[in-house]
């Protein structure tokens, strides 16, 4: 990552970019970018640490103090900061998420990762411990720079993931029967309700549609949807519909209008009023943050 003036530019000698300690900026402005980016603090120790010395980052709305062994996720298309990083203290590993589009296993799951942001070993120390083996295993890979070095990171990063989406998959209860072996067919059933909204976001969608995508009765599918997404059939649909027009609006020769028509939004209107409902600000706003 290069610094200049407020912007961040990210350039990939591979499909990995590693952020050194040295080269993590001290502070940087409010941003977003269609890339993923994981600020890790590698750390295992317990010292205490005045809290005025620990990094700080801010994600969305959501302040983050870090601390050692903490990971933090900071999905494509989010607002972030980096408030405070004086200890020096935070590794950046960032890659394009198009490492992933072709994987339909993966994007189905994408909602359920984007659920997490900070992982810390006190609130989730069986994920922390996965995770961050996977990342001190890829940052090890790096230094060494050896025979398809970028091959091997890019490995690590597909097994982090699968050990993430099994751990995610393990936890998700079915109503009233967390051990029910009918929750992982359950599961498997919204997931590819998910990929379908995901993929026809862009166009005409119902309720009863996405029901018998995934062979339940409406009634059945809202109760279990909600359950596993955290959210109604139409907030998720709002959000993925946001999630389209966040990726139009980091191409400059499309017009908000065209965007959101793209997106799925019948009216320029309720594109602007679901968008600043979801993100704070208006679509002309968030796009004058996009950094490249």
């Amino acid at each position: 990552m290069q610094r200049k003036s407020s912007h961040e530019n990210i350039y990939y000698n591979g499909a990995v970019n590693v952020i050194s300690a040295d080269d993590f900026p001290q502070s940087f402005p409010l941003h977003w970018h269609n890339h993923v980016e994981i600020a890790v603090w590698p750390e295992d120790s317990d010292e205490n640490r005045d809290t005025d010395d620990l990094p700080v980052l801010q994600v969305n709305q959501a302040v983050y103090r870090m601390s050692p062994g903490d990971i933090l996720f900071i999905w494509p298309g989010e607002m972030h900061e980096t408030v405070r990083n004086m200890s020096g203290k935070l590794i950046g590993i960032q890659f394009p998420v198009t490492l992933f589009d072709d994987l339909s296993d993966f994007k189905p799951f994408f909602h359920f990762f984007r659920n997490y942001h900070r992982i810390s070993g006190g609130e989730e120390p069986e994920l922390a411990r996965r995770v961050m083996a996977h990342i001190r295993h890829m940052l090890s890979v790096r230094e060494s720079k050896g025979t398809f070095s970028e091959v091997q990171m890019v490995i690590c990063l597909y097994e982090m993931f699968m050990d993430f989406g099994n751990y995610i998959k393990n936890i998700v209860p079915e109503e009233g029967n967390p051990s029910s072996a009918g929750a992982g067919r359950a599961f498997e059933k919204i997931r590819a309700a998910c990929s379908y909204i995901i993929d026809n976001c862009g166009h005409e969608l119902t309720l009863e549609s996405a029901a018998a995508q995934a062979g339940f009765s409406v009634c059945y599918f809202s109760r279990i949807f909600k359950q596993f997404t955290n959210y109604n059939f139409v907030e998720y649909l709002a959000l993925q519909r946001i999630k389209k027009a966040r990726l139009l609006l980091s191409d400059p020769d499309k017009s908000i209008t065209e965007i959101s028509y793209q997106a799925g939004f019948k009216s320029i209107s309720t594109f602007n009023r679901v968008f600043r409902q979801y993100r704070g600000c208006s679509p002309s706003e968030y796009r004058k943050y996009y950094l490249k």
